[in-house]
Parts: C-alpha cells; sequence; structure tokens
C-alpha cells in the first residue's frame, strides 16, 4: 500500500513538542515553514525542507537521516552530537549556528553528506562537521 503526504507549506512549529512531532514523522515535505524556539533531545528526521528556516533551534543526540534542505536558513541553532547522515544540502545558510559534542565528548558527524553552495557566518564548529568551509573570515563558504 502507498501512502501520500501532503506537505507542509508556510506552517511555524514555535515550541518543542510542536517541532518534535513535524520532525520525527517519517517523509514529510516542509516548504516555507519555520522551526523556532525548540530544544529536542534524539529522535530522526528525513524529511525535505525547502525554502525552511531553523531559528533558535536546539537538538541534542538527533539524526538528520538522508534529509534534503534546499535554500533554508539555520540562524542561533544548536547541534550536540547531532548526524546529518546521508543529507543533501543545497544553497543554505548558516548563522551563529554552534557544532558541538554531546556529553560523552561524541561530536556532531556528517557521513556520506553533500553540501552545495551553503554558506556560514560565525559558526562555531562547522567545519569539524562539513570540512569542505573554506576559511574566509567574514563568510564561510562550502564549496
Amino acid at each position: 500500500m502507498c501512502t501520500t503526504n501532503m506537505p507542509h507549506t508556510s506552517v511555524a512549529f514555535a515550541s518543542s513538542k510542536d517541532v518534535e512531532k513535524a520532525l520525527i514523522a517519517n517523509d514529510e515535505i516542509f516548504r516555507y515553514c519555520s522551526f523556532e524556539s525548540a530544544a529536542i533531545e534524539g529522535g530522526c528526521s528525513d524529511g525535505v525542507f525547502l525554502s525552511c528556516t531553523f531559528r533558535d533551534f536546539e537538538w541534542y543526540w538527533g539524526l538528520f537521516n538522508m534529509a534534503l534542505f534546499v535554500s533554508c536558513k539555520f540562524e542561533e541553532c544548536t547541534f550536540r552530537g547531532t548526524s546529518f547522515a546521508g543529507c543533501r544540502l543545497v544553497e543554505c545558510s548558516f548563522s551563529n549556528c554552534k557544532f558541538l559534542s554531546d556529553n560523552l565528548g561524541g561530536s556532531c558527524a556528517a557521513t556520506d553528506t553533500n553540501v552545495y553552495g551553503c554558506s556560514s557566518e560565525n559558526s562555531k564548529g562547522i567545519r569539524d562537521v562539513f570540512p569542505t568551509v573554506s576559511t574566509n573570515r567574514n563568510a564561510e563558504r562550502l564549496l
């Protein structure tokens, strides 16, 4: 049996509960949505995110598994021990984000992830996760 999920368009997910519920649903499509002011622990997301904004978003031990991000903005986000396994990031921007280790020393990772035309400004640890970030001091460029 084949099921089709309706895309979420221009929805603001503005609480930890709403963000977590949206992200853990499988195969979801998000267009022009915002994920804000959330702090979640664990969980996995394999969604498609088109022109979405992640703001003041904290994810501890999260897993973006084969997720697709196109023209997304990440602002003031903190990822602790989060994995971006098999993801594709296209023309995304990271501003004032942190990619930190979890409490056991496990760092963020991006195994088998491809990054195209993304940029970063003032984001701590991003080169550890996405090593192709250039060293331009004003706006780091992901190649």
